[in-house]
């Protein structure tokens, strides 16, 4: 052996007791999935349309409703980690790897009887409550776009991942933090009692906004959202157990390509409303930008209080609302269509842009010691 290796083979000896020495002895560890067995029995147990399941999903259904109602995040939060739906719908997921008909058919009773519960829940809070206002966390789940399929996506991997390794059980309250299943369901409830008068926050009839129909189209939009959770859940779940070879390939076959022509019904829904997402971030920036390169077109003190878009036609509509003071209300429609113009160009189609524009009169009251007051003053003056 030469003198070069056996010097290699010692400095290599002193690294690793050296790292023993800092690390503690700690070398990586690769956990096995749970035993097939194991993994079964847990599904089962939990997909049994059992009282325990439905008690606690309507008290999270109670509990979403309310959060919503009031427009409270940390209660719609606290409704997504005691909802137990998630269990169901793992154990859907495996029942079609395994092409395990009775745990199927039982998740698919367990998921169906429980949509049907929030849903149910939902409507007569609402209907009881007697209100007639969508907040904005009820209109913020009417909506979904291709970025909450990705959530979704994602979450089930995460969810299926979970189930097979002990060591991070607990990692499950925050899937269910990630993807929302309960309170979609209690938006739908909520849109469907809440009937054609609904109204936003600001007191203005929905569908004199431009924004919904009624509430209706806040159920429809909140009930595809629960359905793009749901597919993607159990697609990607699915995958995730056959990778650890769980099930079999050809049996979970036909399930996938299923569950891969529903997502493609939804998917253009998914896909027009992320474009109109990507629509407002433009007419916003490029606001944004104007106001600072193209005085002549957008100055002053101005503020945008709300953008819709959507298309008719084929045709994207953007409609504005906002403020903006007496002072520049000068050439508004020439300023208009030049905006209008350069908006058609950055996004790359024909747009039809309508401004509702309320004008104000601005008073800026300034209050400070007197010397900072004189001071001020006199700047004003030299800008003058």
């Amino acid at each position: 052996m030469s003198r070069v290796r056996r010097s290699t083979i010692r400095t290599a000896a002193v690294l690793r007791r050296a790292w023993r020495g800092l690390t503690g002895g700690w070398a990586p560890y690769t956990e096995q999935p749970v035993p097939a067995e194991d993994l079964s029995q847990q599904m089962v147990s939990a997909s049994v349309p059992a009282f325990a399941f439905f008690f606690m999903l309507a008290i999270a259904a109670a509990i979403a409703t309310f959060g919503l109602i009031a427009n409270s995040a940390p209660a719609i939060i606290g409704a997504m980690i005691i909802a137990p739906l998630m269990s169901p719908i793992m154990g859907l997921s495996y029942g079609l790897v395994a092409f395990d008909r009775r745990l199927i058919s039982m998740s698919l009773v367990t998921v169906a009887a429980g949509t049907v519960l929030v849903v149910a829940i939902a409507y007569l809070s609402m209907w009881i409550i007697g209100m007639r206002v969508a907040g904005s966390e009820i209109l913020a789940r009417t909506s979904p776009t291709l970025l909450d399929l990705g959530v979704a996506l994602a979450a089930g991997g995460a969810a299926a991942f979970v189930h097979t390794r002990r060591s991070i059980a607990n990692s499950i309250a925050g899937v269910a933090i990630a993807v929302a299943l309960v309170p979609p369901l209690a938006v739908t409830g909520i849109g469907l009692a809440l009937g054609e008068k609904a109204t936003s926050a600001t007191g203005i009839s929905l569908g004199e906004f431009g924004l919904f129909g009624g509430g209706t189209d806040i159920a429809t939009g909140s009930f595809v959202l629960f359905l793009t959770n749901l597919v993607g859940i159990v697609a990607v779940a699915m995958l995730v157990f056959l990778f650890q070879r769980y099930g079999a390939w050809k049996k979970a076959l036909v399930a996938l390509i299923l569950f891969a022509g529903f997502s493609f019904l939804i998917f253009e829904p998914l896909d027009e409303a992320l474009r109109e997402m990507y629509v407002k971030n433009r007419v916003l920036r490029l606001s944004v930008k104007l106001a600072a390169t193209r005085p002549d077109l957008i100055s002053g003190r101005g503020r945008i209080e709300a953008i819709h878009v959507d298309y008719r036609n084929g045709v994207v509509h953007v409609s504005m609302d906002g403020f903006v003071p007496n002072a520049a209300m000068s050439n508004v429609q020439d300023r208009m269509d030049k905006f209008q113009g350069i908006l058609a160009a950055d996004i790359g189609e024909p747009v039809v842009l309508e401004l509702d524009i309320i004008p104000v009169d601005i008073v800026r009251i300034r209050s400070g010691p007197a010397e900072l007051k004189k001071a001020a003053m006199v700047s004003g003056t030299a800008r003058q």
